[in-house]
């Protein structure tokens, strides 16, 4: 699909809801493709992928792409400047948090920007298992049909949950923009960021018509600024997933192998298939902390500090409830965000370590050749150390991060009130 045109990205996302409720309906339906390709899909329709194969089908496609992700940016200056507007803290906060929310997004959308190629890539290596590493298995006995099974059901499961999420944030991110753009209609603001522009064009008393168009303006850029970390994001937590499943599927396949009667050369090819897919797994997993690193670290700032800010600004703010609860839902947002993140990550760390257990649990591999047992002895060797999807020098994706995070936003937060 990385060869498609924009046609064919169409086709493929006005298809997600036949394809989602047949896979859904029905046990034994096998996914039909990565949930990823309907996230490069999305970002593609947006105009925010400009990948080899694009550029040179549409000549205009760079041009588009430059001019939406410097209006994303734009969003940022007048928010900037207003700054100097705040009569509080909690404005102040406000306007802080929309800044840091904005600098990430269109941090990411660079990132896009720069390496939509070799995410291309990662997005076919993530594939292994199924056009290198299963088409070559040949005849498969009755003896290991339950594993073939429980295959395909962890396949299915997670693109169920792929999908799913891909769904629901993007219908959340519509109410989540609704939430912010009607502010104004309840409160004495005159536009759904704090903004200020040359000539008062934002004031609605002496500019109505401008402000009007200022209205509309952050409203679809907010809309599309939320839209297009939904599918970045997406796009980098289904890769995660996607390598604990294929992990999953590995440790599987070796208990394939265990059930097989074969000779020691049999067993021999068929193992060196596994640490071939071994091999492969653990370079994806090297080549996206490298093609994500910047990404990664300005997740791991962003979260850091929007969750602080956004918890300290609700408290700060108790004695307006509608204030507070505008934090709170911020504060949610950045939550289950970094918990998306942390949960893939960790899904990594602990199936990748279940490998060498799988190895180790090889029917009778101690009485193969020396040959065979040094293999097992090396991919249990090479298992001990957990796969880590992370940015030095920050900490990797995993809930113990997670729960380092939030153990020093509750400091600065402690800290923070005792200077209030």
């Amino acid at each position: 699909m990385a060869n498609g045109d924009f046609k064919s990205y169409l086709g493929l996302l006005c298809g997600f809801f036949s394809e989602y409720r047949t896979v859904l309906r029905h046990k034994s339906q096998q996914p039909p493709r990565f949930a990823m390709n309907y996230n490069r899909a999305f970002l593609v329709i947006m105009g925010l992928y400009p990948n080899r194969c694009l550029l040179a089908k549409y000549s205009n496609y760079k041009r588009c792409n430059r001019l939406l992700m410097l209006n994303s940016a734009s969003l940022l200056l007048p928010i900037m400047f207003a700054i100097h507007e705040s009569t509080n803290v909690v404005d102040m906060g406000d306007d802080m948090a929309w800044m840091i929310g904005t600098t990430l997004i269109v941090t990411k959308n660079l990132y896009l920007y720069w390496r939509a190629n070799e995410i291309d890539e990662v997005i076919e290596s993530l594939n292994y298992y199924e056009s290198c590493f299963r088409p070559t298995q040949g005849f498969q006995p009755a003896e290991v049909e339950s594993e073939n099974v429980e295959i395909r059901r962890w396949q299915r499961l997670c693109y169920l949950v792929e999908t799913t999420m891909f769904s629901t944030l993007t219908c959340c991110m519509f109410l989540f923009n609704m939430a912010i753009c009607v502010q104004p209609l309840f409160s004495d603001r005159d536009l759904p960021y704090h903004a200020v522009f040359p000539f008062g064009w934002h004031s609605s008393v002496e500019h109505p018509r401008s402000h009007m168009l200022i209205y509309i303006w952050q409203s679809l850029t907010s809309q599309f600024n939320l839209l297009s970390i939904c599918q970045v994001d997406a796009l980098g937590i289904h890769s995660i997933l996607h390598t604990a499943l294929n992990l999953k599927i590995l440790c599987l396949e070796m208990q394939k192998l265990s059930k097989l009667q074969l000779t020691d050369l049999e067993f021999h090819a068929e193992f060196r298939r596994i640490i071939q897919f071994h091999q492969h797994l653990i370079s994806t997993v090297e080549k996206n902390n490298r093609l994500f690193h910047g990404a990664f670290i300005a997740q791991m700032i962003a979260s850091f500090a929007l969750i602080s800010m956004s918890t300290f600004e609700a408290m700060a703010a108790a004695s307006d409830p509608k204030v507070a609860a505008k934090f709170l839902i911020f504060m949610f947002v950045t939550f289950v965000q970094l918990s998306y993140w942390c949960i893939a990550g960790t899904l990594v760390s602990t199936q990748s370590t279940y490998v060498a257990q799988a190895a180790f649990e090889l029917k009778d591999w101690h009485t193969k050749s020396i040959f065979i047992q040094r293999n097992i002895l090396f991919m249990i060797s090479r298992s001990q150390k957990p796969l880590l999807y992370e940015a030095k020098p920050f900490p990797p994706f995993t809930l113990a991060t997670y729960s380092i995070i939030l153990q020093q936003c509750y400091r600065i937060l402690a800290l923070l009130r005792e200077a209030m």
